[in-house]
C-alpha cells in the first residue's frame, strides 16, 4: 500500500522501496540497501541521486563511506500538495516508521534547492524561541524567490524570533530593508564589506551552514557546537549595529 501512494506522489517503484527501507532501517550504506532491497547498487545510486532531488534523502560521510538517510515524511505533503494527491492514509504509519530508535546521526547533508528546503522546514517544525542567523548577502532570497516569503510568513505567525548580523555588503542592506518590515526580527549590521556565499544558522541544538551557490544544507545536531556559536554570535552582537 505504501509503495502504490508514494508511486501516486511521482517516484518510481524502486525509488518508493528505497525510501521506505531507509525510513524504516535508518541510515545505511549502499551495500546494506542492496542487501534488504536485493536491487542492484548502480539502481540504488540512481534512485539515491533522484530521491536526493525531490528533497527525501540526505547523506552524511563518514571516513571514506557515504550514510543515507530519509527525509521526514511531512516532505512528502509538500509533493502532495504540488500533485495535488492526498497521502493522509499512509502518514501516520510513514511517520511512525521515522520515530523508531535508529543510530544516531549528527551530521546529514540537504543538497539541492529542496535540500535547503528541507532545513528550513526543520525551523519551522521544530520552533525554537529564537533563530540565530550569521551571513554577508542575501543568498536566500535569489535561490528560493518564491518560498523565502511563504516561510517567513509561517515564521512570524508561529512566534519564532530571528536575530540576523549581516556584513554591510550592497546586496545584504537591501536585504536588511525587506526583513525589517517582518515582526519578530531584529537586524544589526557589522562593518565589513567582503562578501561570502554562505549563512551561519543556529536553532536549537542545531548548526546549520547553507552554502548557497553550491545549493548544499550541513545540518550538525551538537550541543557543544551550538553553544560555542552562540558564544561568538553573542559577542559580535553586541558589537554589530543598527
Amino acid at each position: 500500500m505504501e509503495i502504490e501512494a508514494l508511486e501516486g506522489l511521482g517516484l518510481t517503484r524502486n525509488e518508493a522501496v528505497v525510501y521506505l527501507t531507509l525510513l524504516e532501517g535508518g541510515r545505511c550504506h549502499i551495500g546494506q540497501i542492496s542487501e534488504k532491497t536485493k536491487m542492484h547498487r548502480r539502481t540504488i545510486y540512481d534512485c539515491l541521486e533522484r530521491l536526493q532531488d525531490k528533497g527525501l534523502v540526505n547523506f552524511i560521510v563518514e571516513g571514506k563511506t557515504r550514510f543515507f538517510n530519509a527525509v521526514n515524511p511531512q516532505k512528502l505533503k509538500e509533493i502532495a500538495t504540488e500533485k495535488e494527491t492526498k497521502i493522509e492514509e499512509i502518514l501516520p504509519k510513514l511517520m511512525e516508521m521515522a520515530k523508531r530508535p535508529k543510530a544516531r546521526t549528527e551530521a546529514t547533508v540537504h543538497s539541492g534547492k529542496e535540500g535547503l528546503k528541507n532545513i528550513m522546514e526543520d525551523i519551522l517544525r521544530t520552533k525554537p524561541n529564537i533563530w540565530l542567523s550569521l551571513t554577508s548577502a542575501g543568498k536566500v532570497t535569489e535561490k528560493l524567490p518564491f518560498y523565502v516569503p511563504k516561510f517567513h510568513e509561517k515564521r512570524v505567525k508561529a512566534r519564532i524570533k530571528l536575530n540576523i548580523i549581516f556584513g554591510k555588503s550592497e546586496s545584504a542592506i537591501k536585504r536588511a530593508e525587506e526583513l525589517k518590515k517582518l515582526d519578530m526580527t531584529d537586524i544589526k549590521f557589522i562593518d565589513t564589506n567582503y562578501v561570502i556565499p554562505i549563512s551561519i544558522w543556529v536553532y536549537n541544538n542545531k548548526l546549520a551552514f547553507m552554502l548557497w551557490d553550491s545549493e548544499l544544507g550541513i545540518l550538525i545536531e551538537s550541543k557543544d557546537s551550538v553553544d560555542s556559536f552562540k558564544q561568538y554570535f553573542n559577542l559580535l552582537w553586541k558589537l554589530a549595529k543598527k
